[in-house]
């Protein structure tokens, strides 16, 4: 197994964690505002999934986030730049997606394509590991360091939240 051979497992795995950990929540629950600084699971999937349309299209491709070319943010009445990187606690705990339904339906299309996108990968990762690009706020890295610590690490670790805001709401946490 090669490393893009694991990024595309573990990037399916992350999108079905993902889908599953919000299918049987109202839309109260999507907003549930935990004690403390804790953000909601709205925002938390709402910011991988734009997070992810942002590596794959625009710093992977040089091309508009389907988020854009799509207008997705109008369909849901959405902010058309900002994916929550850098937000306050406060911005983000006021974020909601009225329509988690409308807002999945844009989830798995960013899913597909990015998973799509993997699998046309057939040089095992070596042109990703050559290439660099720039990912603000963090820098230059290889492209292969962007999928794996932004698209999968990141994520990951957002999905533990969502996983242990679930227990909070008398959920099971993690999807297995």
């Amino acid at each position: 197994m090669n490393i893009i051979d694991f990024f595309r497992r573990e990037q399916r795995r992350l999108h079905e964690w993902m889908r599953a950990s919000v299918s049987d929540l109202s839309v109260e629950e999507w907003h549930y505002q935990g004690p403390g600084r804790v953000n909601t699971i709205a925002f938390l999937i709402w910011h991988c999934v734009r997070t992810e349309d942002n590596i794959l299209r625009f710093i992977l491709q040089g091309r508009q986030p389907l988020w854009n070319e799509e207008e997705w943010h109008a369909r849901l009445g959405l902010p058309p730049r900002v994916q929550g990187t850098g937000m306050s606690t406060e911005e983000a705990r006021q974020f909601r997606i009225a329509d988690p339904a409308l807002f999945l339906q844009y989830a798995d299309r960013v899913w597909q394509e990015f998973e799509d996108y993997l699998a046309a990968v057939e040089d095992g990762g070596a042109e990703l590991s050559a290439r660099i690009v720039k990912v603000k706020p963090l820098g230059e890295m290889p492209a292969i360091q962007a999928i794996g610590q932004i698209c999968l690490t990141h994520c990951f670790t957002h999905l533990g939240e969502i996983a242990h805001i679930r227990g909070e709401l008398g959920k099971q946490g993690m999807p297995i």
